[in-house]
């Protein structure tokens, strides 16, 4: 593929998801810390302290996140259907001097960015919700309830942190596969949509009974707090149904099925 036109698609692309990526960020950011304030309203010395990542995920800091990952999806879903409304600019794309592939690349890459944008983002606050926590109970007894290294060791309890910041070779495969897989399934499922396509549904939804299993399981932590089984071979899988995502995307899209 041309690497000039695709970086133009891919500006044009995420120019289109900016506002909101933007603004999910923040909201990332900053909602989290709001919900940790009002979980340690009545906080004293005296309280029984939940563990940092403990107080996290009970204060509903992980629901808050999954809506803005579900909003920037539903957001990516809405840009895409735009193409097929008022101008109706899918027709433009299709007719223009690029590959099909440069086409599609191009919008699945800015999905992409704005995802990792996100997830950015929200390691961004549990860093600060841990330092605006450590700050409050840092005011008692001179600090001694402050756990030295709280943030590295709740990342190494956090079967939720863990996901988004692996700390070992075969969770950053399973978090890459879980993202890849859910990233280019979404895209994949708007244009069996448009292309009346319906039996990659079956895919889809295959795709979806094994995340769900995966997420389930590292949400289940072992004995040993980060040691897994199998998680090479359901990435591999999930790697597989990425490839056949994005390779029967490509054919979709090059037969011009999705007009």
């Amino acid at each position: 593929m041309k690497l000039k036109g695709f970086y133009r698609l891919l500006n044009y692309e995420f120019s289109l998801m900016l506002r909101a990526v933007l603004l999910l960020s923040l909201g990332a950011i900053l909602s989290p810390l709001m919900f940790l304030n009002v979980a340690m309203k009545d906080y004293t010395m005296y309280s029984v302290h939940e563990r940092f990542e403990d107080l996290y995920v009970s204060s509903g800091c992980v629901i808050v996140f999954l809506i803005y990952f579900a909003s920037l999806c539903a957001f990516f879903v809405k840009t895409f259907y735009a193409g097929y409304w008022g101008s109706k600019s899918i027709y433009t794309f299709l007719t223009l001097p690029v590959k099909r592939e440069v086409v599609y690349f191009s919008k699945l890459s800015a999905f992409a960015i704005g995802v990792m944008v996100l997830l950015a983002a929200q390691l961004i606050s549990v860093w600060l919700g841990y330092e605006m926590v450590a700050a409050k109970v840092g005011e008692w007894e001179g600090g001694k309830f402050v756990m030295a290294n709280g943030l590295f060791l709740a990342f190494i309890r956090s079967a939720f942190l863990r996901m988004v910041l692996p700390l070992n070779i075969n969770g950053f495969l399973s978090s890459v596969s879980i993202l890849l897989t859910m990233i280019t399934g979404f895209y994949y499922g708007v244009l069996c949509e448009r292309s009346k396509r319906y039996w990659g549904f079956i895919f889809i939804v295959a795709a979806v009974v094994l995340l769900i299993n995966v997420i389930s399981y590292r949400m289940t932590p072992p004995a040993y707090y980060v040691v897994y089984k199998n998680l090479y071979l359901t990435s591999g899988m999930l790697f597989l149904l990425s490839g056949f995502f994005m390779w029967h995307s490509i054919r979709l899209i090059k037969r011009g099925a999705i007009a």
